[in-house]
């Protein structure tokens, strides 16, 4: 079930995003998980609570604006794929059209959201199935990538902190950081850790994972690459 949001101050525009996710979800013969909401700051609000795996988004709001709202939910470490959605200028739709995973014009125009949408679970798709494989005591173990939040090398064992459970196996992060390292997701700031950019931000000379206080600090040798694949993976999930 594809969990939606969408959030635009006129009414009579949310009809017909809502009319539009309708018609969609009728031929794709899917139930959709929809909430609506009238400005940025409701959605904002509503997401210290929910997850949404897709937010459509218009620019032109009162109050909190599409730009605003944008960066105040990746501020909050929410991965949501956004659409914007707007009458904006063409130029200003050039823009953005490269940090974004669409831009659908108003009035809207359902294939043009069809396709958008198509485009999220696509991207949905492939994070699921990716996953990261390791041995403990001789036997094959497998966990979706997108479920590890980071790996601590400790003497000659590893520890994978995933959102489900904590593991202990023999392994070197040497080893480990040669089946992630082309993964977009992870960066290495460290001899000792490997974290998943998904649960973390990367402020000045530390790591952060979200909602932790606990600061772990990028090694000298490190900074170069932990900041480019930082800043790309920003580039191509959240801008």
């Amino acid at each position: 079930m594809l969990k939606i949001a969408y959030c635009d101050d006129i009414k009579n525009e949310r009809d017909k995003i809502m009319s539009s996710l309708s018609f969609i979800e009728e031929k794709w013969k899917e139930e959709f998980n929809i909430a609506s909401f009238s400005s940025g700051e409701e959605l904002c609000d509503a997401l210290e609570t929910q997850d949404f795996q897709v937010i459509l988004l218009d620019i032109l709001m009162n109050g909190m604006d599409g730009i605003d709202t944008a960066t105040k939910i990746r501020s909050m470490g929410k991965e949501s794929l956004i659409i914007f959605i707007s009458s904006y200028d063409k130029r200003i739709k050039e823009l953005f059209a490269f940090q974004t995973i669409a831009f659908i014009d108003k009035p809207i125009d359902k294939s043009q959201l069809e396709s958008a949408l198509l485009k999220a679970c696509e991207i949905i798709r492939k994070d699921k199935e990716r996953i990261f494989t390791y041995k403990k005591q001789g036997k094959l173990q497998c966990i979706p990538i997108q479920d590890i939040i980071y790996f601590e090398s400790q003497r000659n064992n590893i520890i994978l902190y995933s959102t489900k459970f904590e593991e202990i196996y023999c392994d070197t992060l040497s080893s480990t950081w040669s089946k992630l390292q082309n993964v977009d997701c992870f960066i290495m700031p460290s001899k000792s850790f490997i974290f998943n950019l998904k649960y973390v931000s990367v402020k000045s000379d530390v790591v952060i994972i979200k909602g932790r206080p606990q600061t772990y600090s990028i090694g000298a040798k490190y900074k170069m690459d932990t900041e480019q694949r930082y800043m790309k993976y920003i580039e191509k999930r959240y801008l």
